[in-house]
């Protein structure tokens, strides 16, 4: 929190393979739910290896209660 001010950029993967973000020792939902409490109005970007195609590697996505997805 002390370093948020300075924060311009915020990307998720799972920990520590770098799959997808419901993948691994990360609980991302107290996280997603810390970024929106502190107001960030950017977006949180996801780079991670995918295990198949790209399109079906957003599972986790669909998943999430928090994430909202736009178009871009």
């Amino acid at each position: 929190r002390a370093v948020w001010p300075h924060i311009g950029h915020i990307q998720i993967a799972g920990v520590p393979n770098r799959g997808a973000p419901d993948q691994g020792e990360l609980d991302y939902a107290p996280i997603f739910q810390g970024i929106d409490e502190l107001g960030w109005p950017g977006w949180v970007g996801a780079e991670y290896q995918a295990s198949g195609p790209a399109a079906d590697s957003l599972d986790w996505l669909k998943r999430s209660e928090t994430a909202q997805v736009q178009p871009s």
